[in-house]
């Protein structure tokens, strides 16, 4: 089923909370930032449980976040489907539908979100380390935004916790104002991702800059609470650990010039847009750089959120 964006990321928080890895129903794993990414094997996408064919309506009871391939082989069938084989029954409990396993076999579906490791047990431990070693081959990903405020009261860390809340799985730092970037900020925020591994990692950081933007805009801007900011994403790639740390200290971001010379609030650079099929695809038609230093205006604000965002303040 075709949701624009915002509706899906609703309904996926609305039913995993904060967690950005699970499994849907059929135990395939999803990715939150593959949302809609046939090119994933953690991409996904809403279905209904009930299928429209059969009468089944567009609410939130009768939609289910799963993965595209499970979606694809769900598809309109009823009562029964097999999915990931296995064996599925589409039941109505009381005045709603719901999805119920009827074969499990040998295959039992995951419930849990993400798989912990426990240190006492040696295996698991173990099985933890190899994993990491297998990664240390592949290019590691670094992602770091920077969040520039204007205007806020010193007191009011209000919406530094909002920002912190935003980004509570990166490592935030704190900055300081002046810098050497933009002359004058209050505050200034460097939000931080060293596990990169994949490319739906960078959409989801790219989500949350796109969020916080449309917050800044068509809220905190509006009532008053900063007088200005400006959003930075900028992705690098590092053959090793080693690399990474050598290079990490000396990014560097737009100029006090590039930011005042134009009306986008968020701006990122070539590997974010080449990484990302959403940014790629709204910013086709510009002539990219191979300048990492380089950052494009990137003007994207979730539609509907902001829409409520506007009720919002004219409602105070």
């Amino acid at each position: 089923m075709d949701l624009n964006r915002e509706t899906a990321m609703r309904l996926w928080n609305k039913t995993f909370g904060k967690e950005t890895k699970v499994y849907d129903f059929a135990g395939r794993q999803m990715v939150k930032g593959a949302y809609n990414d046939r090119k994933s094997d953690y991409g996904w996408n809403v279905d209904h449980i009930l299928p429209q064919s059969r009468g089944g309506v567009t609410a939130d009871h009768n939609l289910v976040c799963c993965n595209i391939k499970t979606n694809d082989e769900k598809a309109d069938k009823f009562p029964c489907f097999t999915a990931n084989e296995k064996k599925f029954e589409i039941v109505k409990v009381q005045n709603h539908y719901e999805i119920r396993i009827i074969d499990k076999g040998s295959n039992e579906v995951k419930n849990d979100t993400k798989e912990e490791t426990d240190f006492f047990d040696h295996s698991s431990a173990i099985k933890l380390y190899k994993k990491f070693k297998g990664l240390q081959t592949k290019t590691r990903f670094v992602g770091t935004v920077e969040i520039i405020l204007k205007g806020i009261n010193g007191a009011d860390t209000a919406i530094t916790d909002f920002v912190e809340s935003l980004f509570e799985q990166e490592d935030v730092q704190f900055a300081g104002g002046d810098n050497n970037y933009y002359s004058g900020a209050d505050v200034r925020i460097l939000v931080k991702n060293y596990e990169m591994f994949f490319k739906d990692n960078i959409s989801e950081l790219l989500d949350k800059c796109i969020l916080l933007n449309t917050y800044l805009s068509y809220y905190f801007k509006p009532v008053g609470a900063i007088d200005d900011y400006f959003i930075n994403f900028r992705l690098d790639d590092y053959r090793d650990r080693k690399e990474m740390y050598k290079n990490d200290s000396r990014l560097s971001f737009p100029s006090r010039y590039d930011l005042t010379r134009t009306d986008a609030r968020l701006r990122i650079n070539n590997l974010v847009i080449n990484n990302c099929n959403d940014a790629k695809e709204k910013l086709k038609n510009i002539n990219i750089s191979s300048n990492t230093d380089y950052f494009y205006d990137y003007p994207i604000v979730y539609t509907n959120l902001s829409k409520n965002l506007e009720k919002e303040v004219k409602g105070k």
